[in-house]
Protein backbone atom coordinates (compact mmCIF):
# COMPACT_ATOMS: atom_id res chain seq x y z
CA UNK A 1 0.00 0.00 0.00
CA UNK A 2 1.33 3.67 -0.82
CA UNK A 3 -1.29 6.08 -0.16
CA UNK A 4 -4.40 5.33 2.05
CA UNK A 5 -7.58 6.33 2.05
CA UNK A 6 -10.25 6.71 4.46
CA UNK A 7 -12.68 3.90 6.19
CA UNK A 8 -14.71 1.99 4.43
CA UNK A 9 -18.52 2.45 3.37
CA UNK A 10 -21.01 2.22 6.00
CA UNK A 11 -23.10 -0.72 5.57
CA UNK A 12 -26.04 0.24 3.84
CA UNK A 13 -25.14 3.57 2.14
CA UNK A 14 -25.35 3.59 -1.88
CA UNK A 15 -22.73 5.25 -4.04
CA UNK A 16 -24.42 7.61 -6.68
CA UNK A 17 -22.05 8.15 -8.95
CA UNK A 18 -20.78 7.38 -12.32
CA UNK A 19 -17.18 5.43 -12.71
CA UNK A 20 -15.07 4.77 -15.38
CA UNK A 21 -12.17 1.97 -14.73
CA UNK A 22 -9.33 1.59 -17.05
CA UNK A 23 -6.96 -0.92 -17.46
CA UNK A 24 -4.08 -2.14 -18.96
CA UNK A 25 -2.96 -5.53 -18.32
CA UNK A 26 0.05 -8.00 -19.94
CA UNK A 27 -1.11 -10.95 -18.01
CA UNK A 28 -4.70 -10.67 -16.95
CA UNK A 29 -3.90 -9.74 -13.33
CA UNK A 30 -4.62 -5.91 -13.79
CA UNK A 31 -7.60 -6.89 -15.57
CA UNK A 32 -9.05 -9.23 -12.72
CA UNK A 33 -8.37 -6.06 -10.23
CA UNK A 34 -10.41 -3.71 -12.17
CA UNK A 35 -13.22 -5.94 -12.97
CA UNK A 36 -13.21 -6.54 -8.96
CA UNK A 37 -13.02 -2.60 -8.13
CA UNK A 38 -15.91 -2.37 -10.97
CA UNK A 39 -18.11 -5.02 -9.31
CA UNK A 40 -17.19 -3.14 -5.75
CA UNK A 41 -18.48 0.25 -7.04
CA UNK A 42 -21.52 -1.79 -8.86
CA UNK A 43 -22.36 -3.28 -5.65
CA UNK A 44 -22.21 0.32 -3.58
CA UNK A 45 -24.85 1.85 -6.20
CA UNK A 46 -22.50 3.26 -8.93
CA UNK A 47 -22.79 3.62 -12.16
CA UNK A 48 -19.52 1.13 -13.70
CA UNK A 49 -17.78 0.81 -17.15
CA UNK A 50 -14.74 -1.72 -17.08
CA UNK A 51 -12.47 -0.95 -19.93
CA UNK A 52 -8.75 -0.93 -21.58
CA UNK A 53 -6.59 1.57 -21.77
CA UNK A 54 -6.87 1.22 -25.65
CA UNK A 55 -10.37 0.64 -25.89
CA UNK A 56 -11.94 4.06 -24.14
CA UNK A 57 -15.18 6.00 -24.83
CA UNK A 58 -14.19 9.71 -24.32
CA UNK A 59 -17.95 10.71 -23.43
CA UNK A 60 -17.84 7.98 -20.93
CA UNK A 61 -14.71 9.67 -19.65
CA UNK A 62 -15.81 13.21 -19.61
CA UNK A 63 -19.21 12.42 -18.06
CA UNK A 64 -17.52 10.21 -15.17
CA UNK A 65 -16.64 11.50 -11.64
CA UNK A 66 -13.90 9.36 -10.70
CA UNK A 67 -11.70 7.27 -12.74
CA UNK A 68 -9.82 4.57 -11.61
CA UNK A 69 -6.27 4.02 -13.77
CA UNK A 70 -4.39 0.66 -13.28
CA UNK A 71 -1.67 -0.95 -14.50
CA UNK A 72 0.79 -3.97 -13.80
CA UNK A 73 4.73 -3.22 -11.89
CA UNK A 74 7.31 -3.63 -13.96
CA UNK A 75 10.68 -4.00 -13.04
CA UNK A 76 13.33 -6.58 -10.86
CA UNK A 77 11.96 -7.83 -7.31
CA UNK A 78 14.43 -5.63 -5.17
CA UNK A 79 14.64 -2.35 -7.48
CA UNK A 80 13.83 -0.72 -10.43
CA UNK A 81 9.79 -0.90 -9.88
CA UNK A 82 7.89 1.50 -12.48
CA UNK A 83 4.38 1.06 -14.05
CA UNK A 84 4.48 -1.21 -16.71
CA UNK A 85 3.33 -0.01 -19.63
CA UNK A 86 3.53 3.40 -19.09
CA UNK A 87 3.03 4.27 -22.39
CA UNK A 88 0.00 2.83 -23.48
CA UNK A 89 -1.26 4.74 -19.74
CA UNK A 90 -0.14 7.57 -21.15
CA UNK A 91 -2.59 7.93 -24.08
CA UNK A 92 -5.12 8.16 -21.92
CA UNK A 93 -6.35 11.62 -22.47
CA UNK A 94 -5.75 14.15 -20.13
CA UNK A 95 -7.97 14.04 -16.68
CA UNK A 96 -7.66 17.30 -15.76
CA UNK A 97 -9.38 18.40 -12.28
CA UNK A 98 -10.77 14.47 -12.46
CA UNK A 99 -10.61 12.40 -9.48
CA UNK A 100 -8.46 9.60 -10.04
CA UNK A 101 -7.67 6.55 -7.87
CA UNK A 102 -4.69 4.47 -9.12
CA UNK A 103 -4.40 0.59 -8.93
CA UNK A 104 -1.35 -1.32 -9.35
CA UNK A 105 -0.96 -5.34 -9.30
CA UNK A 106 2.47 -7.03 -8.30
CA UNK A 107 3.64 -10.52 -7.51
CA UNK A 108 6.53 -9.71 -5.02
CA UNK A 109 7.35 -6.09 -3.88
CA UNK A 110 5.88 -2.95 -5.88
CA UNK A 111 8.08 -0.86 -4.36
CA UNK A 112 6.74 2.64 -4.93
CA UNK A 113 5.23 1.86 -8.20
CA UNK A 114 1.94 3.03 -7.67
CA UNK A 115 2.98 6.64 -6.81
CA UNK A 116 5.23 7.08 -9.49
CA UNK A 117 1.96 6.53 -11.85
CA UNK A 118 -0.17 8.83 -9.48
CA UNK A 119 2.92 11.54 -10.17
CA UNK A 120 2.77 10.96 -13.71
CA UNK A 121 -1.09 11.15 -13.77
CA UNK A 122 -1.35 14.34 -11.65
CA UNK A 123 1.59 16.18 -13.52
CA UNK A 124 -1.26 15.89 -16.37
CA UNK A 125 -4.30 17.42 -14.73
CA UNK A 126 -5.69 14.28 -12.27
CA UNK A 127 -6.63 15.11 -8.90
CA UNK A 128 -5.12 11.74 -7.50
CA UNK A 129 -6.94 10.61 -4.40
CA UNK A 130 -5.38 7.77 -3.59
CA UNK A 131 -2.67 5.22 -5.20
CA UNK A 132 -2.15 1.88 -4.07
CA UNK A 133 -0.77 -1.74 -5.20
CA UNK A 134 -2.32 -4.66 -5.37
CA UNK A 135 -1.22 -8.62 -4.88
CA UNK A 136 -2.01 -10.53 -7.54
CA UNK A 137 -2.94 -13.20 -5.37
CA UNK A 138 -5.13 -11.44 -3.17
CA UNK A 139 -6.88 -9.76 -5.44
CA UNK A 140 -10.76 -10.86 -4.98
CA UNK A 141 -9.94 -9.48 -1.39
CA UNK A 142 -7.72 -6.00 -1.98
CA UNK A 143 -9.08 -4.92 -4.91
CA UNK A 144 -12.63 -4.28 -3.61
CA UNK A 145 -11.62 -3.19 -0.68
CA UNK A 146 -9.64 -0.34 -2.43
CA UNK A 147 -12.53 0.66 -4.38
CA UNK A 148 -14.42 0.69 -1.46
CA UNK A 149 -12.26 2.86 0.95
CA UNK A 150 -11.72 4.93 -1.76
CA UNK A 151 -15.58 5.47 -2.32
CA UNK A 152 -15.80 6.48 1.09
CA UNK A 153 -12.63 8.58 0.81
CA UNK A 154 -14.48 10.91 -1.86
CA UNK A 155 -17.82 11.18 -0.29
CA UNK A 156 -19.48 9.06 -2.42
CA UNK A 157 -22.22 8.37 -0.06
CA UNK A 158 -26.05 9.18 -0.90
Amino acid sequence: MTRSVGPPLPVGHTVAMKVVVIHQSRTGNTRRAAEFIGGAAEVAGATVTVRPATNLDYKELAEADLVFVGTWVDGLILLGHRPGDLGKVKQIPKLWDKRVAVFMTHAVNPGQAANKLAAVLEADGADVVAARSLNRRHLAVEAPAFATEVLASVGALA
